[in-house]
This record gives C-alpha cells, structure tokens and sequence, in this order.
C-alpha cells in the first residue's frame, strides 16, 4: 500500500508540477492513532486510512456542534424565562 506522501511523488512525476507548500504542510501534520497509541504524520498513513481519519474528525466536530447549539437553546431558553 502506498503513504500519502508517495502517492503526491507519483503525482509530482506525472504532472511536473511541484507540490503546493499546504500540502506539504499538511502531510508533515500530526493525527493520533488509538490503535498505535501514537502521533501519526499524515504524510505517513495510507489513503484509506487518512480518509476515515478525517471522516471520523467531520464527524465528531458535527456531534459536538449539535451538542453545543443544544447548550445555547437551553442557555437562551433560561435568560428569556428570567
């Protein structure tokens, strides 16, 4: 299987066209994996991977968006009956 930053070397090869400096530092960026209990550079991780990573990232951010808003009617809910 091949890492995320192979698979921009293969495109820097057939393109001719250097990688954009984000890209760059997103690759050199860090996510934690539970199950190797360690920091993991995105640049590392296979495609898959980095797509349910980020997948589950989307995911927990909406969940606690939704439970914050939540807080916020509540919170609103409160002032308006003082």
């Amino acid at each position: 299987m091949t890492v995320l930053k192979d698979i921009f070397v293969i495109e820097k090869h057939f393109t001719n066209k250097k990688t954009p400096c984000d890209i760059v530092e997103m690759l050199e960026d860090k996510t934690y994996s539970k199950s190797k209990n360690q920091f993991i550079k995105h640049g590392d991780m296979h495609l898959s991977h980095y797509i349910r990573s980020t997948q589950k990232a989307e995911r927990d951010n909406h969940e606690t968006i939704k439970k914050l808003n939540q807080k916020i009617r509540r919170l609103r809910e409160l002032i308006l009956d003082q």
